[in-house]
């Protein structure tokens, strides 16, 4: 692939955002940003319901579901209208347990729109991710940020080495993970 079907390919960020409820993959390193991003969709009234994911980061001890979900609190989100779940590694670990509690809490039949709320060159795996593992009428959206530590976006990732990097990252995972089985393609 080129610089420009990577580009097309990884960087997917929909211009309408409107769900029934906005899934933030945790993520230690831009958390403030992917919880800014979900208020705002939050507050604009793009998403009724948030669900916040991500467990124990072994680093700093810190759980990032319930980190979250507190900011979000701060950010005058309802507390009624979060949802957490705090036991996730990665990835495919927030689609599943997410899933799981979106089932419990709301019913799984109520859902027909979930806008992933994702670092940019992260969206289409998350969506991949979510399309294996979420029934085939659920519609799947992407409300993605530049994060302040991977400062880069569709327009220049391949001008920088940590744009370049990451990006390729994803090319890679994206392939491992479809032939184990745990993405479906888009």
């Amino acid at each position: 692939m080129n610089t420009n079907e990577i580009t097309n390919y990884i960087f997917l960020d929909d211009k309408n955002p409107n769900g029934d409820i906005a899934l933030v993959f945790g993520t230690w390193n831009a958390w403030k940003e992917s919880v800014e991003k979900a208020a705002e969709l939050y507050k604009k009234g793009f998403v009724p319901k948030i669900i916040v994911s991500g467990g124990i980061n072994p680093t700093n001890g810190v759980i990032e579901g319930d980190l979250m979900a507190i900011e979000l609190e701060k950010l005058g989100v309802a507390k009624k209208d979060i949802l957490i779940e705090n036991k996730s590694t990665n990835t495919l670990e927030n689609v599943l347990f997410s899933i799981a509690v979106i089932d419990k809490e709301l019913g799984l039949q109520n859902i027909h729109i979930i806008t992933a709320v994702v670092k940019n060159y992260h969206a289409r795996r998350a969506l991949m991710t979510l399309r294996k593992h979420t029934p085939q009428n659920i519609q799947l959206k992407s409300a993605a940020y530049a994060a302040a530590h991977y400062p880069f976006t569709r327009e220049n990732w391949y001008n920088t080495e940590n744009g370049n990097k990451k990006v390729m990252e994803e090319v890679e995972k994206i392939r491992i993970y479809l032939t184990k089985g745990d993405l479906a393609e888009l």
